[in-house]
């Protein structure tokens, strides 16, 4: 507990979660390796670009992957742990965000929707997708294309807020 104290920068700190559509779970079942990274690369991406738009910084980011929800059901989400605000580009101070607010949720999700339709296709177009058993129609490239639309039509949620306890609480949690 105190080696994690000792890690956290004296700022505030927002708890995210990043969380893919239901549809999209038996394409992550059958390619978890491949998509959990596209998952990683893609909020990462995300949350980077919206530190260098919005505050012109680059934010620090911790992420976790959880595959589960409380009832045991596929439930693929990134918790992160965002640093509210950076060094400025020519590392001569710290510029914050507000205490109460990082990034616009919205604009996060259409954000982070875009990429990762946008990586899924460029995994199938280069051929790294696995599609076996009841997914074997998935091959056909106006099949994926449907399950990119369905899942396009979803709702894909970002959820982010300063953590109520503090950041010390959320990286316990997620440790």
């Amino acid at each position: 507990l105190e080696q994690q104290r000792q890690a956290l920068l004296p700022v505030p700190y927002f708890h995210l979660v990043f969380t893919l559509p239901h549809v999209l779970n038996p394409l992550i079942r059958q390619n978890q390796r491949t998509l959990y990274t596209l998952l990683f690369q893609v909020v990462s991406q995300t949350l980077l670009q919206f530190g260098q738009n919005r505050l012109g910084v680059q934010v620090g980011v911790t992420a976790v992957l959880h595959t589960w929800s409380q009832t045991l059901m596929d439930h693929y989400h990134l918790h992160c742990i965002v640093a509210g605000g950076g060094l400025s580009s020519d590392n001569s101070r710290w510029v914050s965000a507000p205490d109460h607010y990082l990034f616009p949720v919205r604009a996060l999700s259409q954000v982070f929707r875009g990429k990762f339709l946008s990586g899924l296709e460029r995994l199938y177009a280069g051929e790294k997708l696995q599609f076996h058993g009841q997914l074997a129609e998935l091959a056909e490239q106006h099949q994926f294309a449907d399950l990119l639309r369905q899942a396009a039509k979803q709702k894909w949620v970002v959820y982010a807020k300063q953590p109520f306890a503090g950041p010390l609480q959320v990286l316990t949690y997620l440790s």
